[in-house]
């Protein structure tokens, strides 16, 4: 059984702060993606409307695309993800090229921008990100087309910040399952050390885990529910920190048993 929490989270937005710090939010980028090991990279990409220079006040190029010029982006298994939580609800949305191409196009814009050195003028916009849709591409996967429930806390909301180091146990129809979020790593014989979100999930007799990045101590559930229909928990999670948004995808179905990438990661750095 999970517990409540009563306080309504508010939505994911960049701090303002000094633009020293970007540095640190660049960190936690890598920290998820854990560069080192190329099997622990994100194989999908999450994009969302707003800053796309790449610096300071902007979303980071997911790693997937970092070295691809933004005119090559391919424009082919996108699929667009509407919460609506008063509903309890996630609309997805595949989208055809022409479809993609339109909707990203303020994204690419941007990049292309950024790419020929322009200057931008950002008014008072530069360190706040839109609220509303993610556009996801993740090969080898099929998100469900459709308007797929959510799962509803005690709280009686579709997003939890949830009780670090606490097990919750939960069941998606008649499958339980059961997930832990901590900040760092443990020893062998449980002693804390390091920092960055640690999510396990626990589910048919297997254990996955994920380095989420970012730092343990700012973490919500967005959205929880079977995203891609195959009878299995799904979770978009938001995590903050120094200065830094960052957005991470869970699809279980991707799950393989110890050390596994998010599906999706999106940073975004405050200014």
């Amino acid at each position: 059984m999970n517990r409540p929490n009563s306080s309504q989270p508010s939505p994911p937005r960049l701090h303002r702060v000094r633009a020293f710090v970007w540095s640190v939010g660049l960190i936690s980028a890598v920290t998820c993606a854990n560069a080192t090991d190329p099997a622990l990279v994100p194989p999908g990409v999450m994009l969302q409307q707003g800053e796309w220079r790449g610096d300071v006040g902007t979303h980071l190029v997911p790693a997937p695309f970092d070295q691809l010029p933004a005119a090559k982006w391919p424009m082919d298994g996108w699929v667009q993800m509407s919460p609506d939580p008063q509903a309890g609800t996630m609309t997805l949305r595949p989208l055809q090229a022409g479809e993609a191409r339109t909707a990203l196009k303020p994204i690419l814009s941007h990049r292309q921008i950024a790419e020929r050195g322009e200057p931008f003028d950002l008014g008072d916009q530069s360190g706040l990100s839109e609220e509303g849709s993610s556009y996801v591409r993740i090969p080898g996967s099929r998100l469900k087309a459709g308007v797929v429930p959510l799962h509803r806390f005690k709280n009686g909301t579709t997003s939890l910040v949830p009780e670090l180091g606490y097990r919750f146990q939960l069941k998606l129809g008649e499958l339980p399952y059961a997930f832990t979020l901590q900040n760092g790593f443990r020893t062998a014989d449980g002693r804390p050390y390091g920092e960055g979100t640690q999510f396990t999930l626990e589910i048919g007799g297997q254990r996955y885990e994920y380095d989420l990045g970012g730092y343990g101590w700012e973490v919500r559930i967005d959205a929880l529910g079977d995203f891609d229909g195959d009878g299995r928990p799904d979770f978009l999670f938001y995590i903050g920190g120094s200065n830094s948004s960052n957005s991470a995808l869970v699809l279980s179905s991707q799950a393989k048993p110890g050390k596994n990438p998010p599906t999706t990661y999106l940073t975004s750095v405050g200014c």
